[in-house]
């Protein structure tokens, strides 16, 4: 029996919120910088610290992709920042599914009031490629994941009841 691999980079939208923090640190820290100078050095302190939490905040995170790998009835997620740091932050084991189908679709009215938590992978909107999809997992999780057709062709041959693209 052969086993199949299916791999998919997602790029997630930008995070207005992280920019307009990351550049609010980055001008706090810049135009502090000379008074800090004149004034005491306890400002020349919080200054360096705006400017290193300007880079934790914002230009560490800038870019961030997710990284899908399915193998063995098992999705990976990956999260990558500025294309090389790598982390793995979820197994998903398709057995445990409840149901993967495109998020707000009528197939999901009967866990609109459920309470869950919430994993977010997504690319955060569809585009032309993938749809964000909500997958109910193990009737503890709701997982967003952006997929396409190619990479959901191995999930609907083993589960066709549980997956809707519609």
């Amino acid at each position: 029996m052969s086993e199949t691999m299916k791999e998919l980079l997602i790029k997630q939208k930008e995070n207005t919120t992280n920019k307009i923090l990351g550049y609010a640190f980055l001008v706090v820290a810049v135009l502090g910088l000379p008074a800090a100078i004149l004034m005491s050095p306890f400002f020349i302190i919080l200054t360096i610290a705006g400017g290193i939490a300007s880079f934790f905040v914002y230009f560490r995170r800038m870019s961030v992709e997710y990284e899908y790998t399915y193998l063995d009835k098992e999705i990976r997620v990956d999260r990558i920042y500025n294309v090389n740091n790598r982390k793995q932050v979820d197994t998903i084991d398709l057995n445990k599914m409840e149901i993967l189908a495109v998020k707000g679709s009528d197939s999901l009215r009967g866990y609109a009031n459920r309470q869950a938590a919430v994993s977010d992978y997504s690319c955060g909107e569809n585009n032309e490629d993938t749809k964000v999809y909500e997958l109910w997992y193990d009737g503890k999780r709701k997982i967003f994941l952006s997929l396409n057709d190619d990479f959901l062709t191995p999930i609907v041959r083993f589960w066709p009841q549980k997956v809707k693209k519609i």
